[in-house]
Protein backbone atom coordinates (compact mmCIF):
# COMPACT_ATOMS: atom_id res chain seq x y z
CA UNK A 1 0.00 0.00 0.00
CA UNK A 2 2.81 2.33 0.77
CA UNK A 3 4.30 1.65 -2.54
CA UNK A 4 0.76 2.72 -4.18
CA UNK A 5 0.57 5.95 -2.53
CA UNK A 6 4.50 6.93 -3.03
CA UNK A 7 3.39 5.92 -6.78
CA UNK A 8 0.65 8.11 -6.59
CA UNK A 9 2.03 11.31 -4.96
CA UNK A 10 4.39 11.04 -7.68
CA UNK A 11 1.83 10.96 -10.62
CA UNK A 12 -0.38 13.96 -8.61
CA UNK A 13 2.79 16.04 -8.47
CA UNK A 14 3.84 15.26 -12.28
CA UNK A 15 0.30 16.14 -13.50
CA UNK A 16 0.31 19.67 -10.92
CA UNK A 17 3.66 20.73 -12.47
CA UNK A 18 1.88 20.47 -15.89
CA UNK A 19 0.08 23.87 -16.20
CA UNK A 20 3.26 25.64 -14.57
CA UNK A 21 5.30 24.10 -17.39
CA UNK A 22 2.77 25.23 -20.11
CA UNK A 23 2.71 28.56 -18.58
CA UNK A 24 6.74 29.01 -18.71
CA UNK A 25 6.46 27.47 -22.48
CA UNK A 26 3.88 30.42 -23.73
CA UNK A 27 6.06 33.31 -21.62
CA UNK A 28 8.98 31.92 -23.24
CA UNK A 29 7.73 32.52 -26.54
CA UNK A 30 7.40 36.21 -26.24
CA UNK A 31 8.53 36.96 -29.63
CA UNK A 32 5.71 39.73 -31.09
CA UNK A 33 5.76 41.60 -28.57
CA UNK A 34 5.74 45.11 -28.31
CA UNK A 35 7.82 46.47 -25.88
CA UNK A 36 9.94 43.10 -26.63
CA UNK A 37 13.53 43.38 -28.56
CA UNK A 38 12.94 41.95 -32.08
CA UNK A 39 14.81 38.48 -31.58
CA UNK A 40 16.95 37.26 -34.82
CA UNK A 41 18.71 33.89 -34.13
CA UNK A 42 21.44 33.20 -37.06
CA UNK A 43 23.28 30.14 -37.76
CA UNK A 44 26.84 30.39 -36.78
CA UNK A 45 30.03 29.29 -35.28
CA UNK A 46 34.01 29.37 -36.38
CA UNK A 47 35.13 26.40 -36.95
CA UNK A 48 32.92 24.85 -40.60
CA UNK A 49 35.77 23.77 -41.81
CA UNK A 50 36.23 24.68 -45.86
CA UNK A 51 32.88 27.33 -45.25
CA UNK A 52 34.34 28.51 -42.07
CA UNK A 53 35.35 32.24 -44.09
CA UNK A 54 31.94 32.55 -45.92
CA UNK A 55 30.02 31.38 -42.31
CA UNK A 56 32.00 33.88 -39.98
CA UNK A 57 31.89 36.60 -43.34
CA UNK A 58 27.91 35.96 -42.84
CA UNK A 59 27.21 36.11 -39.27
CA UNK A 60 29.34 39.51 -39.50
CA UNK A 61 27.41 40.75 -42.18
CA UNK A 62 23.80 40.16 -39.89
CA UNK A 63 25.82 41.75 -37.18
CA UNK A 64 26.43 45.06 -39.77
CA UNK A 65 22.47 44.56 -41.03
CA UNK A 66 21.71 44.57 -37.03
CA UNK A 67 23.77 47.41 -36.22
CA UNK A 68 22.41 49.25 -39.15
CA UNK A 69 18.50 48.79 -38.42
CA UNK A 70 19.34 49.33 -34.40
CA UNK A 71 20.47 52.73 -35.41
CA UNK A 72 16.88 53.80 -37.80
CA UNK A 73 14.86 52.78 -35.17
CA UNK A 74 14.64 48.63 -35.25
CA UNK A 75 12.15 46.69 -36.54
CA UNK A 76 8.96 48.71 -36.59
CA UNK A 77 10.19 50.18 -33.32
CA UNK A 78 11.89 47.05 -31.24
CA UNK A 79 15.42 46.91 -31.11
CA UNK A 80 16.96 43.66 -32.64
CA UNK A 81 18.61 41.30 -30.14
CA UNK A 82 20.57 38.57 -32.26
CA UNK A 83 20.98 35.57 -30.89
CA UNK A 84 24.25 33.15 -32.80
CA UNK A 85 23.52 29.61 -32.67
CA UNK A 86 27.37 28.10 -32.80
CA UNK A 87 26.76 25.16 -34.87
CA UNK A 88 29.16 25.73 -37.60
CA UNK A 89 27.07 25.22 -40.10
CA UNK A 90 26.19 21.73 -38.67
CA UNK A 91 22.40 20.74 -40.01
CA UNK A 92 22.04 18.48 -36.67
CA UNK A 93 23.58 21.21 -33.90
CA UNK A 94 21.53 23.79 -35.86
CA UNK A 95 18.33 21.97 -35.35
CA UNK A 96 19.57 20.92 -31.83
CA UNK A 97 20.36 24.68 -31.23
CA UNK A 98 16.94 25.93 -32.45
CA UNK A 99 15.18 23.10 -30.68
CA UNK A 100 17.05 24.36 -27.36
CA UNK A 101 16.23 27.81 -28.35
CA UNK A 102 12.72 27.59 -28.91
CA UNK A 103 12.24 25.82 -25.46
CA UNK A 104 13.61 29.43 -24.17
CA UNK A 105 12.55 32.34 -26.02
CA UNK A 106 11.19 32.16 -29.60
CA UNK A 107 12.66 33.80 -31.91
CA UNK A 108 10.94 36.17 -34.57
CA UNK A 109 13.06 35.14 -37.59
CA UNK A 110 15.64 33.12 -38.16
CA UNK A 111 19.19 33.24 -40.71
CA UNK A 112 21.01 30.71 -42.14
CA UNK A 113 24.37 32.50 -43.77
CA UNK A 114 26.01 29.56 -45.10
CA UNK A 115 25.22 25.68 -45.78
CA UNK A 116 22.96 24.48 -47.74
CA UNK A 117 22.04 21.35 -45.74
CA UNK A 118 21.45 23.34 -42.10
CA UNK A 119 18.72 25.50 -44.30
CA UNK A 120 17.03 22.35 -45.51
CA UNK A 121 17.21 20.93 -41.48
CA UNK A 122 15.42 24.02 -40.13
CA UNK A 123 13.46 24.91 -42.42
CA UNK A 124 10.15 22.90 -41.55
CA UNK A 125 10.84 23.69 -37.72
CA UNK A 126 10.32 27.72 -38.67
CA UNK A 127 7.66 26.70 -40.70
CA UNK A 128 6.19 24.82 -38.40
CA UNK A 129 6.90 27.49 -35.43
CA UNK A 130 5.94 30.40 -37.95
CA UNK A 131 9.22 31.94 -37.78
CA UNK A 132 10.40 34.23 -40.62
CA UNK A 133 13.26 32.71 -42.55
CA UNK A 134 15.59 34.48 -44.67
CA UNK A 135 17.93 31.95 -46.27
CA UNK A 136 21.06 32.90 -47.80
CA UNK A 137 21.41 29.36 -49.49
CA UNK A 138 18.74 28.69 -52.42
CA UNK A 139 16.61 26.06 -52.12
CA UNK A 140 13.41 25.23 -54.10
CA UNK A 141 11.40 24.78 -50.70
CA UNK A 142 11.97 27.99 -49.49
CA UNK A 143 11.50 29.62 -52.61
CA UNK A 144 7.88 28.43 -52.30
CA UNK A 145 5.26 30.28 -50.70
CA UNK A 146 2.99 27.66 -50.61
CA UNK A 147 5.10 25.28 -48.46
CA UNK A 148 7.03 27.71 -46.61
CA UNK A 149 5.17 30.99 -46.56
CA UNK A 150 7.17 32.71 -44.00
CA UNK A 151 10.90 31.68 -46.30
CA UNK A 152 12.57 34.04 -48.55
CA UNK A 153 15.73 33.16 -50.61
CA UNK A 154 18.48 36.02 -50.14
CA UNK A 155 21.05 34.26 -52.91
CA UNK A 156 20.22 34.83 -56.86
CA UNK A 157 18.07 32.34 -58.66
CA UNK A 158 20.37 29.56 -59.96
CA UNK A 159 18.58 29.64 -63.13
CA UNK A 160 19.69 33.79 -63.58
CA UNK A 161 23.71 32.40 -62.01
CA UNK A 162 23.36 30.10 -65.28
CA UNK A 163 21.88 32.56 -67.58
CA UNK A 164 24.53 35.30 -67.41
CA UNK A 165 26.83 32.57 -68.94
CA UNK A 166 25.27 33.28 -72.13
CA UNK A 167 26.12 36.46 -73.59
CA UNK A 168 30.23 35.52 -72.67
CA UNK A 169 29.63 32.44 -74.65
CA UNK A 170 28.07 34.71 -77.60
CA UNK A 171 30.76 37.04 -77.28
CA UNK A 172 34.06 34.49 -77.80
CA UNK A 173 32.24 32.34 -79.89
CA UNK A 174 32.01 29.44 -77.82
CA UNK A 175 29.82 26.62 -78.91
CA UNK A 176 30.73 23.12 -77.04
CA UNK A 177 30.58 23.15 -73.85
CA UNK A 178 31.94 21.62 -71.23
CA UNK A 179 30.81 21.11 -67.73
CA UNK A 180 32.79 19.93 -64.46
CA UNK A 181 30.56 20.29 -61.18
CA UNK A 182 30.68 18.40 -57.47
CA UNK A 183 28.38 16.53 -56.02
CA UNK A 184 27.13 18.52 -52.99
CA UNK A 185 23.08 19.26 -53.67
CA UNK A 186 23.79 22.86 -54.86
CA UNK A 187 26.67 21.91 -57.00
CA UNK A 188 24.14 18.78 -58.47
CA UNK A 189 21.28 21.10 -59.40
CA UNK A 190 23.96 23.58 -60.66
CA UNK A 191 25.61 20.89 -63.39
CA UNK A 192 21.74 19.55 -64.55
CA UNK A 193 20.29 23.60 -64.95
CA UNK A 194 23.40 24.48 -66.63
CA UNK A 195 22.94 21.34 -69.34
CA UNK A 196 19.50 21.99 -69.90
CA UNK A 197 20.08 26.12 -70.21
CA UNK A 198 22.69 25.65 -72.35
CA UNK A 199 21.36 23.41 -74.94
CA UNK A 200 18.02 25.17 -74.65
CA UNK A 201 19.81 28.47 -76.24
CA UNK A 202 21.35 26.22 -79.01
CA UNK A 203 24.61 25.46 -77.27
CA UNK A 204 26.59 22.05 -77.25
CA UNK A 205 27.30 20.68 -74.09
CA UNK A 206 29.94 17.87 -75.18
CA UNK A 207 30.86 17.00 -70.90
CA UNK A 208 29.11 17.01 -67.96
CA UNK A 209 31.36 15.38 -65.11
CA UNK A 210 30.90 15.04 -61.91
CA UNK A 211 33.84 14.90 -58.92
CA UNK A 212 33.77 14.05 -55.40
CA UNK A 213 33.92 17.27 -53.26
CA UNK A 214 35.87 15.36 -50.81
CA UNK A 215 38.77 13.89 -53.31
CA UNK A 216 42.09 15.17 -53.06
CA UNK A 217 42.68 14.31 -57.12
CA UNK A 218 40.02 15.33 -59.87
CA UNK A 219 42.80 14.40 -62.48
CA UNK A 220 40.39 11.25 -64.20
CA UNK A 221 37.11 13.68 -64.19
CA UNK A 222 39.08 16.39 -65.60
CA UNK A 223 40.84 13.93 -68.14
CA UNK A 224 37.56 12.66 -69.06
CA UNK A 225 36.24 16.16 -69.56
CA UNK A 226 39.09 17.39 -72.10
CA UNK A 227 38.33 13.62 -73.83
CA UNK A 228 35.24 15.79 -74.85
CA UNK A 229 37.01 18.56 -76.55
CA UNK A 230 34.80 21.70 -75.32
CA UNK A 231 35.72 25.30 -76.27
CA UNK A 232 35.08 26.13 -72.87
CA UNK A 233 34.65 24.95 -69.41
CA UNK A 234 32.31 25.95 -67.17
CA UNK A 235 32.54 24.20 -63.36
CA UNK A 236 31.72 24.82 -60.01
CA UNK A 237 33.86 24.81 -56.68
CA UNK A 238 34.30 25.58 -53.37
CA UNK A 239 37.30 26.14 -51.46
CA UNK A 240 40.03 23.66 -51.69
CA UNK A 241 38.35 22.08 -54.26
CA UNK A 242 38.73 24.92 -56.56
CA UNK A 243 42.52 24.63 -55.82
CA UNK A 244 42.16 20.69 -56.78
CA UNK A 245 40.39 21.56 -60.15
CA UNK A 246 42.60 24.30 -61.21
CA UNK A 247 45.67 22.60 -60.10
CA UNK A 248 44.43 19.28 -62.18
CA UNK A 249 44.06 20.94 -65.06
CA UNK A 250 47.29 22.49 -65.48
CA UNK A 251 49.05 19.64 -64.50
CA UNK A 252 47.21 17.88 -67.58
CA UNK A 253 48.62 20.72 -69.38
CA UNK A 254 45.36 21.65 -70.66
CA UNK A 255 45.44 24.99 -72.09
CA UNK A 256 41.40 25.74 -71.95
CA UNK A 257 39.15 29.11 -71.23
CA UNK A 258 37.65 28.82 -67.81
CA UNK A 259 34.21 30.17 -66.12
CA UNK A 260 34.23 29.93 -62.57
CA UNK A 261 30.59 29.98 -61.04
CA UNK A 262 29.59 32.24 -57.97
CA UNK A 263 31.34 29.70 -55.35
CA UNK A 264 34.26 30.01 -57.46
CA UNK A 265 34.63 33.95 -57.11
CA UNK A 266 33.64 33.44 -53.21
CA UNK A 267 36.91 31.18 -52.84
CA UNK A 268 39.88 33.79 -51.52
CA UNK A 269 42.62 31.28 -52.79
CA UNK A 270 41.71 32.68 -56.54
CA UNK A 271 41.61 36.32 -55.44
CA UNK A 272 44.87 36.10 -53.23
CA UNK A 273 48.54 35.86 -54.35
CA UNK A 274 50.98 33.23 -53.07
CA UNK A 275 51.23 31.67 -50.44
CA UNK A 276 47.86 31.86 -49.68
CA UNK A 277 46.76 31.79 -53.21
CA UNK A 278 47.12 31.28 -56.83
CA UNK A 279 46.73 34.89 -58.11
CA UNK A 280 49.30 35.17 -60.80
CA UNK A 281 50.33 31.64 -61.30
CA UNK A 282 49.36 29.39 -64.21
CA UNK A 283 46.20 27.75 -62.54
CA UNK A 284 44.68 31.08 -63.17
CA UNK A 285 45.87 32.51 -65.96
CA UNK A 286 42.57 31.10 -68.22
CA UNK A 287 40.10 31.71 -65.17
CA UNK A 288 37.28 34.35 -65.26
CA UNK A 289 35.23 34.14 -62.24
CA UNK A 290 31.13 35.05 -61.67
CA UNK A 291 30.68 37.83 -59.41
CA UNK A 292 27.54 40.13 -58.95
CA UNK A 293 27.90 44.19 -59.58
CA UNK A 294 28.76 44.84 -55.40
CA UNK A 295 31.79 42.80 -56.03
CA UNK A 296 33.69 45.36 -58.40
CA UNK A 297 33.75 48.46 -55.90
CA UNK A 298 32.14 51.44 -56.88
CA UNK A 299 31.80 54.96 -55.89
CA UNK A 300 28.52 55.74 -56.52
CA UNK A 301 27.38 52.92 -54.80
CA UNK A 302 26.22 54.26 -51.18
CA UNK A 303 24.42 51.36 -49.97
CA UNK A 304 26.97 49.28 -50.69
CA UNK A 305 29.47 51.26 -49.76
CA UNK A 306 28.17 51.70 -46.19
CA UNK A 307 27.72 48.19 -45.86
CA UNK A 308 31.06 47.37 -46.23
CA UNK A 309 32.26 49.91 -44.11
CA UNK A 310 30.17 48.79 -40.79
CA UNK A 311 31.12 45.07 -41.87
CA UNK A 312 35.04 46.37 -41.63
CA UNK A 313 34.35 47.74 -38.39
CA UNK A 314 33.09 43.98 -37.56
CA UNK A 315 36.23 42.03 -38.33
CA UNK A 316 36.12 42.73 -42.26
CA UNK A 317 34.87 40.23 -45.28
CA UNK A 318 36.11 37.13 -46.59
CA UNK A 319 35.81 36.30 -50.21
CA UNK A 320 33.40 38.20 -52.90
CA UNK A 321 30.03 40.61 -51.59
CA UNK A 322 27.94 37.05 -52.17
CA UNK A 323 29.07 36.13 -48.32
CA UNK A 324 27.60 38.67 -46.80
CA UNK A 325 23.56 38.39 -48.09
CA UNK A 326 22.93 38.11 -44.45
CA UNK A 327 22.96 42.23 -43.83
CA UNK A 328 20.26 42.17 -46.85
CA UNK A 329 18.19 40.11 -45.06
CA UNK A 330 17.86 42.09 -41.80
CA UNK A 331 17.57 44.90 -43.85
CA UNK A 332 14.56 43.42 -45.53
CA UNK A 333 12.80 42.34 -42.68
CA UNK A 334 12.74 45.75 -41.37
CA UNK A 335 11.45 47.32 -44.51
CA UNK A 336 8.42 44.56 -44.64
CA UNK A 337 7.43 45.29 -40.62
CA UNK A 338 7.66 48.95 -41.82
CA UNK A 339 5.20 48.75 -44.40
CA UNK A 340 3.06 46.40 -42.64
CA UNK A 341 2.84 48.54 -39.32
CA UNK A 342 3.94 45.14 -37.68
CA UNK A 343 6.61 43.05 -36.52
CA UNK A 344 3.96 39.75 -37.23
CA UNK A 345 6.18 37.58 -39.31
CA UNK A 346 3.19 36.73 -41.90
CA UNK A 347 2.35 40.48 -42.05
CA UNK A 348 6.11 41.24 -42.75
CA UNK A 349 5.94 38.60 -45.50
CA UNK A 350 3.08 39.59 -47.14
CA UNK A 351 4.99 43.08 -47.60
CA UNK A 352 8.00 41.69 -48.64
CA UNK A 353 6.33 40.31 -51.50
CA UNK A 354 5.63 44.40 -53.29
CA UNK A 355 8.40 45.74 -55.48
CA UNK A 356 8.22 48.85 -53.86
CA UNK A 357 9.36 46.91 -50.67
CA UNK A 358 11.35 44.26 -51.54
CA UNK A 359 13.18 47.22 -54.45
CA UNK A 360 13.85 50.05 -51.60
CA UNK A 361 15.10 48.31 -48.91
CA UNK A 362 18.96 49.96 -48.97
CA UNK A 363 20.67 46.43 -49.26
CA UNK A 364 24.22 45.94 -50.49
CA UNK A 365 24.65 43.24 -52.40
CA UNK A 366 21.19 43.27 -54.81
CA UNK A 367 19.78 46.69 -55.38
CA UNK A 368 16.57 44.70 -54.89
CA UNK A 369 15.14 41.24 -54.12
CA UNK A 370 12.14 41.01 -56.68
CA UNK A 371 9.78 38.65 -54.71
CA UNK A 372 6.45 37.62 -55.28
CA UNK A 373 3.08 36.00 -54.00
CA UNK A 374 3.80 32.92 -56.24
CA UNK A 375 7.98 33.15 -55.42
CA UNK A 376 9.95 33.60 -52.62
CA UNK A 377 12.93 33.31 -54.83
CA UNK A 378 13.95 36.82 -56.10
CA UNK A 379 13.73 36.68 -59.63
CA UNK A 380 16.89 38.96 -60.75
CA UNK A 381 17.48 39.67 -64.31
CA UNK A 382 19.51 38.90 -66.72
CA UNK A 383 22.89 40.36 -66.66
CA UNK A 384 22.92 40.57 -62.36
CA UNK A 385 26.20 39.05 -63.11
CA UNK A 386 29.48 39.21 -65.14
CA UNK A 387 32.70 37.29 -65.23
CA UNK A 388 36.19 39.31 -64.85
CA UNK A 389 39.43 38.12 -64.18
CA UNK A 390 40.97 36.60 -60.76
CA UNK A 391 41.92 40.07 -58.76
CA UNK A 392 42.69 40.70 -55.50
CA UNK A 393 39.69 41.33 -53.13
CA UNK A 394 39.92 43.44 -50.13
CA UNK A 395 36.76 43.54 -47.97
CA UNK A 396 34.64 41.53 -50.29
CA UNK A 397 35.52 43.59 -53.32
CA UNK A 398 37.79 44.37 -56.32
CA UNK A 399 39.32 47.51 -56.73
CA UNK A 400 38.47 48.87 -53.33
CA UNK A 401 41.28 50.30 -51.22
CA UNK A 402 42.54 48.82 -47.84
Amino acid sequence: MKGHRARWAVLAAALLALPACGAAAEEAGTAGADDAPYVIMVSAGSDAGPVTDQLITGVNSVKAGVATVNESGGVNGRQIKLIESPDNANPTKAVSGLRAQLAKEKPDAYIVTAGTQVSSAVAPILNQNKILFMNSANIDDTADPKQHPLAFNLAASPRVVVEDYLPVFESNGYKKIGILHGNSPYAKNFGELSETVFKENGYEVVGKVEYDSAALDMTAQISALRDADPDVVVFNAYGAPTGYVLKGITKLGWDVPLLGETSVASTPLVTQEPPEGLLGSAEVKNLKIEVNAATVYDPAAEATNKAVAKMKELGGIKGAMVNVLGYDGVLLIAAGAKDAGSTDAAAIAKSLEKPEVNGNTGTAVYTSYPYSAESHEPKLARGTHTFVDPAPIVNGQMGASK
